[in-house]
């Protein structure tokens, strides 16, 4: 049963960090188009910069839990690459702590942020558009309690390998892209 939820969101957040990094394509023509009509109009498109960073914030906070289900995260390598699979465990667990206070704090003022921006459907007044800022507030929400999601399956995985259990990779990570398993065949 832990070894399913876990698998369950391991799958979850690799689904969306496979599918939200298209969204740098999006980014791309936003950009792309923004520069052409600076060449031809000599004017910008109004509303692309304001878009563009909306886009990015959330294509950047979006795929946290996918980095953590990967276990690309940045570490110390210096240290932390050589020790044993338990040592790192135990270190994880340790550091954990952080994490889960980082994400608490987060979490509560995203959502409360989240809340006030939905029941006020605020919007920017940077640009005559007007573009809508409470659904990019309410995507953080979301992204944080995916990120939280996944570092309990670390964080749970990191007790099992300290208890000496065996751990499924593919519920527990990492995961691994197709495309890496290929080169590695």
């Amino acid at each position: 049963m832990l070894t399913q939820a876990a698998r369950s969101i391991t799958s979850l957040n690799t689904w969306i960090g496979r599918t939200f990094s298209y969204a740098v394509l999006i980014l791309f023509l936003l950009l792309l188009g923004d520069v052409v009509m600076r060449y031809f109009q000599e004017s910008p498109i109004a509303w692309s910069a304001q878009a563009s960073r909306l886009l990015f914030g959330v294509y950047a906070i979006i795929g946290g839990g996918y980095v953590l289900a990967r276990h690309d995260h940045v570490n110390v390598d210096l240290f932390y690459a050589a020790f044993s699979k338990r040592k790192k465990a135990v270190i994880d667990i340790v550091t954990s702590i952080l994490f889960f206070l980082f994400i608490g704090v987060l979490l509560k003022e995203s959502f409360w942020l989240a809340v006030d921006s939905t029941t006020r459907l605020e919007v920017s007044y940077e640009t005559v558009w007007r573009i809508p800022l409470w659904p990019s507030k309410i995507m953080i929400v979301v992204a944080a309690s995916l990120l939280m999601l996944q570092g309990i399956v670390k964080l749970i995985a990191d007790v099992m390998i300290v208890m000496g259990v065996n751990v499924d990779e593919t519920a527990f990570g990492p995961i691994k892209d197709d495309d890496t398993e290929k080169e590695a065949a």
